[in-house]
């Protein structure tokens, strides 16, 4: 699991790569494989590791079966040597594989889609140890270098991140024009297409936001807002835990507008909202409600309490229209 091998190990699995198109077409599946399978819960590790390493060697012996004899060059104990190098290298989170004596085999660099529809949440675990949230109609986008060569991601929506440490390579996350660097930390991203402004909040550590005027530093407890029309950013002080009070089940609004609240609303709930009146659109809310299955009914006779407006609810259509 330390990622190295020696230089005759490093032949033989060369060999067996460059003995057919078979081979090396298998060999970059069984790193998709392994890359896709970081979004899963570390209990699961060792199950798909052995079924892994168990359909590789039925593979390997499988080949080893149809090649004529000019062809076997590694007895069976080699060639399974050889597969398990490939295995550990990629069980220890890695596309391109480094070797000891600077001896390095290199593989296509391959980009890695990991979405979180409407109606529903996700949480993973990227190679580096890295834990992150997707909120609804969220997706992060990084490729196989990722924990070896760089940290950087691609965000599109929200998500929430325990980054795991490492002082060697920052952890980059790119959304639109801005940057957030950091070495280890919590912290939430929200930036969705229509939204005015790129939310950061810090709970722990510190972070760098890099827009195109220049950088900010956060502290704990506080949250960053790169306005996208201006390309300015503003900091402001407040519990930063209400950021990622979506990962328990909440929506939580503070001086949010309807139009904004509604849009939340439409991802949580997988359902489509109308706002009949520009000057509803305008209004100002305050809220900390719970995301359940069923209770959009609840969350709408709350907010009309209020007498400020009143709703129909298109059950067969997943509608809601919004009227004075």
């Amino acid at each position: 699991m330390n990622r190295t091998i020696s230089p005759a190990d490093l032949k033989i699995l060369k060999e067996w790569i460059d003995e057919s198109e078979e081979n090396r077409n298998y060999f970059s599946e069984i790193q998709e494989v392994w890359l896709i399978s970081s979004i899963q819960e570390k209990k699961n590790f060792d199950l798909v590791k052995d079924r892994a390493f168990q359909q590789f060697k039925n593979r390997i012996a499988q080949s080893e079966k149809n090649k004529s004899a000019r062809y076997i060059k590694l007895t069976r104990q080699r060639i399974f040597y050889a597969a398990a190098c490939i295995l550990i290298a990629f069980l220890a989170g890695i596309g391109v594989m480094y070797f000891t004596d600077t001896q390095k085999l290199s593989v296509p660099t391959l980009s890695y889609s990991v979405e979180s529809p409407r109606g529903s949440k996700l949480k993973m675990t990227l190679p580096d140890g890295t834990s992150v949230w997707l909120n609804a109609d969220s997706k992060l986008l990084y490729n196989n270098n990722f924990g070896i060569s760089n940290r950087d991601i691609q965000l599109f929506g929200e998500g929430y991140f325990e980054v795991a440490k490492n002082k060697d390579i920052p952890f980059h996350i790119i959304s639109d024009d801005i940057k957030v660097e950091v070495l280890g930390t919590k912290f939430n991203v929200k930036n969705y297409p229509e939204d005015e402004s790129i939310k950061v909040a810090l709970l722990e550590g510190s972070v760098a936001l890099y827009d195109p005027s220049g950088s900010t530093k956060l502290l704990p407890n506080q949250i960053a807002h790169y306005h996208k029309k201006n390309r300015t950013t503003t900091l402001k002080s407040m519990s930063a835990e209400y950021a990622r009070s979506w990962i328990d089940g909440h929506l939580y609004f503070d001086e949010e507008n309807m139009e904004t609240i509604a849009l939340a609303l439409e991802r949580a709930f997988n359902i489509k909202i109308s706002i009949k009146n520009d000057t509803l659109k305008k209004m100002i809310f305050y809220g900390d409600f719970v995301i359940e299955s069923n209770n959009i009914n609840e969350i709408m006779n709350i907010m009309a309490a209020t007498n400020k407006f009143n709703y129909h609810y298109k059950i067969r259509k997943n509608e809601i229209e919004i009227f004075q």
